[in-house]
């Protein structure tokens, strides 16, 4: 069995071979609510609601070291802080220039409804800051590897 030995700790997600395109396969994964995992989440309301809106799908290209077909399973990951680091770019850095906008709007002596203003403005600045840094980075090619087959794991687990 063909492993990539890898020694930072990874998130791994399941994912379906759509192509090959060369060298590489095309991995489609399909994003999951929290709900997915949670053991209550058949008798709950957030859960019926977030089952109302589409699952996105998501496309990745790597590398084909395992010589995977269409319509096999792969295993992926992701390195931890990667995606960490990610996600703080994503959600704190609206948060701190709002907060900032709304300071500055203060300390210049303007109404509350004016803060508020400076605020939004603050968060929608934020927002498309890191939507076009997290939108450029590459994912595929750095920090997504292609760690195994998925029916192999499946039947290392079912033999043992």
């Amino acid at each position: 069995m063909n492993e990539v030995m890898i020694e930072a700790p990874l998130l791994e997600e399941t994912g379906k071979v759509v192509a090959i395109e060369g060298a590489y396969a095309v991995i489609e994964t399909q994003q999951r609510s929290a709900c997915s995992s949670c053991a209550t989440g058949d008798s709950c309301g957030t859960s019926a609601l977030s089952g109302l809106f589409s699952q996105r799908r998501h496309k990745v290209h790597l590398l084909n070291h395992l010589n995977l077909r269409v319509g096999d399973m792969a295993v992926i990951g992701i390195n931890e802080t990667v995606l960490l680091s990610t996600a703080i770019l994503a959600y704190m850095l609206p948060l701190l220039l709002m907060i900032s906008f709304a300071v500055l709007s203060s300390l210049s002596g303007f109404d509350d409804g004016i803060n508020f203003v400076f605020s939004l403005l603050g968060l929608f600045t934020g927002m498309q800051i890191s939507n076009r840094i997290v939108g450029n980075r590459d994912f595929e090619v750095r920090e997504i590897v292609l760690l195994r087959n998925a029916s192999e794991t499946y039947l290392i687990h079912r033999n043992n």
